[in-house]
């Protein structure tokens, strides 16, 4: 715990970290605190005509400063920064239009009667599972057509997908959804705060917040690849097969597993199996560990990402 503390005392990074985190709270804050009792309203504005919905705001929150963290460290190795904001004018749009597609494709009840219903997600039905694949494949073409280094994006890519993925599970929270079964235990109880209580109590009895599990698990990822990427520990391309490993592994074998409802994307099938485990384990964790392997083998003079940079801080 030392050594994570005097790493962002020393690091320069430090003040993008304090900023990312502020403003993060603030929303947060700003959800809790202009709620009137629980459970806590999903809708953050009622504009009349439209609605604007909490999980829509802690998505875009959680987007925004995934590109704000991936802004910095593209100066740190030497790129345009403008190259990235033209990646984001495809790669959102895209993102979100893969991810109600693996929603549709593995619905296991399907009622979509026109194309208007198939891009419908007013009552939910995303998946991070297909924006990861589909952003992951948009950036393959992105970096041949811009000429940029495939690893090395990705690798930034993998710290901007754990900060959407962690503030992104509050809107979960907000909806009252992607919880666990009923808590039993009563130290379980006496630590959690109360407004996350409150809100995962489902016909009166508390529900284990896995997203709040899974939140976590995901910062634990994020603080270990923020240290990693300033260390001399990692080639070029590692940091994203450690993300896939991590977040397959924590998704995969403990988070999904342990939710019983509440998420639209809890129902969703592949040859009768949850499909979130089933890629989970597969796609991600193995995936990213073949990636590993087979990345060192073929790319044998691979830098460390330490060395590439531009801008050095220690």
């Amino acid at each position: 715990m030392t050594k994570i503390i005097d790493f962002f005392k020393k690091s320069s990074d430090s003040r993008n970290y304090v900023i990312a985190i502020l403003v993060f709270i603030t929303v947060l804050s700003l959800a809790v605190l202009t709620q009137n009792g629980y459970p806590f309203n999903r809708t953050a504005l009622d504009l009349g005509f439209a609605e604007v919905q909490w999980y829509a705001v802690f998505i875009l929150t959680g987007l925004s400063l995934g590109a704000f963290i991936a802004y910095e460290e593209f100066k740190r190795v030497g790129w345009n920064p403008d190259l990235l904001f033209d990646g984001l004018l495809w790669a959102v749009p895209l993102s979100i239009i893969g991810s109600r597609l693996y929603y549709v494709i593995f619905d296991p009840n399907p009622s979509y009667g026109s194309l208007i219903d198939i891009i419908n997600i007013t009552n939910g039905g995303l998946s991070i599972h297909g924006a990861v694949i589909t952003a992951f494949i948009f950036v393959f073409f992105f970096t041949r057509k811009k000429k940029l280094e495939f690893w090395v994006l990705a690798d930034i890519l993998a710290v901007g997908f754990l900060i959407g993925q962690i503030i992104g599970r509050w809107g979960n929270f907000m909806n009252a959804e992607a919880y666990g079964p009923a808590i039993e235990s009563s130290f379980m109880l006496n630590i959690l705060p109360t407004f996350i209580k409150e809100q995962m109590t489902i016909s009166g009895v508390v529900h284990h917040p896995t997203f709040l599990y899974e939140g976590l698990w995901n910062f634990a990822g994020l603080v270990f690849l923020l240290i990693a990427r300033r260390k001399r520990w990692f080639k070029v391309g590692d940091m994203m097969g450690l993300y896939l490993i991590w977040y397959g592994l924590g998704r995969g074998a403990i988070i999904e597993p342990l939710r019983t409802g509440g998420d639209p994307g809890d129902a969703l099938r592949m040859f009768g199996l949850p499909t979130n485990v089933i890629l989970s384990l597969t796609l991600f964790m193995l995936g990213g560990l073949a990636l590993i392997i087979v990345k060192h083998y073929v790319i044998k003079d691979q830098k460390y990402y330490k060395d590439i940079l531009v801008e050095q801080h220690d």
